[in-house]
């Protein structure tokens, strides 16, 4: 697209741009002056991000920590005015002005209108019951359910407290390069600003405070739930194991198992005790015994005296040790044997005593019999310490046995009752650990403290907002204008029409062209008049300028006389180009014939055939031709008889030239019509449609291309631009129709 055509598109339309430019600013102007006045109400917030993420004093990290502020204001500046910070504000603002319809006391803010939402009485009083129930600071997550937003969104838009409405009013952002968030609230009212200003802070900083530490209390909360289950876990556990040892009568298994491995190891030791004393008292009878045994034959008769005492001795000690063994085998639990031997051992005791004084004088009378019976009574006393012993080492096997027989029944009950035990232990120590976790979150969570705080409250602005009316109308003009020149080139960067006679060439890969033609209103127009006034028709002045200039080329060549008009499609311009042509020769005193032979597109009802001053001479030709059925003779309406220009026409046949017209017999008709006219002008139907041009075009000198400067080249237009510059030197060139003025250049 050529930039001087476009410029020229521009000059051309200068006035349509500055009108919409003029329209722009008039209707803003307009549009600015009849809105309402606006109150700006600001409330500073101190935000902490600079405080804590401050630029080290060496710019060491300058740049990375300044991106990490800018990124941590955008990110709280998008939070501020996300939907849902801005639904609580709705909640606040939407429960206090339907509180304050039925309040004497508080007057509403805002008062709804039906054209905006409409809603019914029982809807509105749903939802208050819904708000009143709301607590905006509570820590919990708020959570609404879906009928609940419809609703809400619904009467809120009735007042104007929706989420659009309020985000049209609020403006956050980031106060110069402080640390300082500014929250512009703007209302149609003072007050209503100064108080949607101060509570939307509250309300953001409260929600903000509460999602910081949303993980910790999460924290806390899942920590106190999983205490409980280890605390009732290990509580069932104990209970578990208290029951059992209940149901077993023990009060403590482990307790009780430790006591009887104690006792048996007790009697273990006794026993032990027991044999040891048995062993020696069994060693020191067989030593009194050698002793005895080693006596000389001396003692005799004191033996003799000595045996009838041991043995009665021996019989009371053989009593006492058969009693003594019934004892051990009774247990010592039968009491007549525990008598009898109480009482052997007494009557062995007496004869020991009553013995004793014989000894005594008989170890005065000789120290050898007193030595004899000395170590008698001792095997005695030893005898009676080994029957001691074994009686004892008896009772305590016995009891180790009864002992050991306890214990192995409670091995059972205690494997399960330590089972039970490790669990409750290894419960308690998960319950700690949890435990201390707990108190270590709540620690956290109680320390977590918000960065944000108010630093200035938003006052009563005293007065309203400056509109920029004059500033808005300009800027409204100059964008309008923009916009109308970018419209302007995008039409024509996508026009593919044939504008200019460049662009023809451009499209049409170079095709030769005898001239463009200016457009024309064609109502009433008289071509005889226009090519024969002597410059009376000033609006004419381009088009006939421009037809004798195509004139002039179709005249330099004398040996062309005969010219077929063809275009690539259907209304293009063929017919009045053709007329014109011919109207234009005719001003130059040639003797011009149009002959139509477009058998698909005859010439309409306009054209007569009332007879002219050459209407014999043709009629003739035509019957000698034999071709009355084809042609006939035409006559534009109001044509005078002196004209220079005879217009045959045709029948209006659906067939091509070459099934309805002879080769030889048209050549001669041509040849017979060429003797009495200086031009002839064949047209035929158009190139993308039919054939009809290709078979005529043997009978003429030359061939010219009509094109329409609306039309725009397609693929079959291609075609037969291919086709024109195939050729040759007969196409005469092309002639560009309707071409507006101001392209002509």
């Amino acid at each position: 697209m050529d930039v001087a055509y476009l410029i020229r598109i521009l000059a051309r339309r200068k006035w349509l741009i500055f009108a919409a430019m003029l329209a722009a600013a008039v209707a803003t102007f307009v549009f600015i002056g009849h809105k309402p006045e606006r109150y700006k109400a600001t409330v500073i917030v101190s935000t902490g991000i600079v405080n804590y993420k401050g630029i080290n004093s060496d710019n060491s990290d300058a740049f990375v920590q300044q991106y990490q502020v800018e990124n941590a204001f955008s990110n709280l500046m998008e939070f501020a005015q996300s939907r849902s910070t801005i639904k609580l504000l709705t909640i606040h603002m939407l429960r206090r002005d339907l509180l304050a319809e039925s309040s004497d006391s508080i007057q509403p803010f805002r008062q709804p209108n039906p054209g905006l939402s409409d809603y019914s009485d029982q809807e509105r009083k749903v939802l208050l019951e819904n708000l009143v129930r709301i607590n905006l600071d509570s820590i919990s997550d708020p959570a609404f359910s879906k009928e609940f937003d419809y609703l809400l969104d619904k009467v809120a838009r009735a007042y104007g407290y929706d989420h659009d409405a309020i985000l049209r009013s609020l403006i956050v952002r980031r106060r110069s390069e402080t640390d300082y968030l500014t929250i512009d609230m703007i209302t149609e009212s003072p007050r209503l600003s100064q108080h949607m200003a101060n509570e939307f802070a509250t309300r953001f900083m409260v929600y903000y405070h509460n999602l910081s530490v949303r993980e910790k209390r999460k924290k806390v909360l899942f920590f106190e739930d999983l205490a409980e289950q280890k605390k009732t876990v290990m509580d069932s556990i104990t209970e578990l194991r208290y029951t059992y040892l209940r149901s077993r009568s023990l009060p403590s298994i482990g307790k009780q198992s430790e006591d009887l491995i104690s006792q048996i190891s007790d009697f273990e030791k006794a026993m032990e005790l027991a044999e040891s004393r048995r062993d020696a008292a069994v060693a020191s009878m067989r030593q009194i015994d050698n002793y005895i045994n080693n006596r000389g034959t001396n003692d005799a008769y004191a033996n003799r005296d000595r045996i009838v005492e041991k043995y009665n001795t021996e019989e009371n000690l053989e009593r006492v040790k058969q009693l003594t063994q019934k004892s051990l085998e009774t247990n010592g639990k039968d009491p007549e044997v525990e008598a009898e031997l109480a009482e052997a051992k007494k009557q062995l005791e007496q004869h020991i005593r009553s013995s004793a004084p014989n000894l005594g004088k008989q170890r005065n009378k000789d120290e050898s019999q007193r030595t004899r019976e000395s170590l008698y009574k001792d095997r005695v006393t030893a005898d009676l310490n080994r029957i001691d012993a074994e009686k004892t080492v008896e009772q305590l096997r016995t009891k180790i046995g009864n002992l050991k027989g306890r214990l192995s029944g409670i091995v059972v009950d205690d494997e399960y009752s330590t089972n039970l035990l490790n669990e409750e232990t290894r419960a308690q120590e998960e319950f700690n650990t949890i435990n201390d976790q707990l108190v270590t979150a709540r620690l956290d969570l109680s320390k977590s403290d918000s960065p944000l705080s108010v630093v200035e409250n938003a006052q009563l602005p005293e007065w309203p907002e400056p509109n920029r009316q004059v500033l808005l109308s300009l800027f409204s003009a100059v964008v309008v204008g923009t916009l109308t020149t970018i419209l302007l080139f995008l039409l024509a960067y996508m026009d593919g029409s044939l504008q200019s006679p460049d662009l023809f060439k451009r499209y049409t890969d170079n095709l030769p062209l005898l001239g463009a033609v200016s457009t024309v209103p064609t109502q009433g127009l008289d071509l005889n008049r226009v090519f024969s006034t002597n410059g009376e028709m000033p609006k004419y002045n381009l088009f006939r300028e421009s037809m004798r200039k195509i004139r002039t080329q179709v005249l330099q060549n004398e040996d062309d006389h005969i010219f077929l008009i063809v275009s690539s499609k259907s209304k293009e311009g063929k017919t009045f180009a053709m007329h014109a042509l011919a109207h234009s020769l005719a001003a130059n005193n040639k003797h011009v014939l149009m002959l139509d032979t477009n058998f698909k597109t005859p010439l309409p009802e306009s054209y007569t055939d009332r007879a002219t001053g050459n209407s014999a001479l043709l009629n003739r030709i035509m019957r000698e031709n034999n071709l009355v059925k084809v042609f006939q003779l035409k006559t534009p309406l109001g044509t005078s008889k002196r004209q220079r220009v005879d217009i045959i026409g045709n029948h209006g046949l659906h067939k091509s030239p070459s099934e309805v017209l002879d080769g030889e017999r048209f050549r001669n008709f041509l040849k017979d019509l060429r003797e009495h006219y200086d031009y002839i002008f064949l047209e035929s139907a158009a190139l993308n449609d039919y054939s009809d041009a290709q078979e005529l075009v043997p009978f003429v000198d030359k061939v010219v291309a009509v094109f329409n400067a609306r039309s725009v080249i397609k693929a079959a237009d291609k075609e037969s631009i291919q086709y024109l510059h195939q050729m040759g030197d007969k196409f005469a060139g092309a002639i560009l129709t309707e071409v507006d003025s101001r392209n002509m250049n």
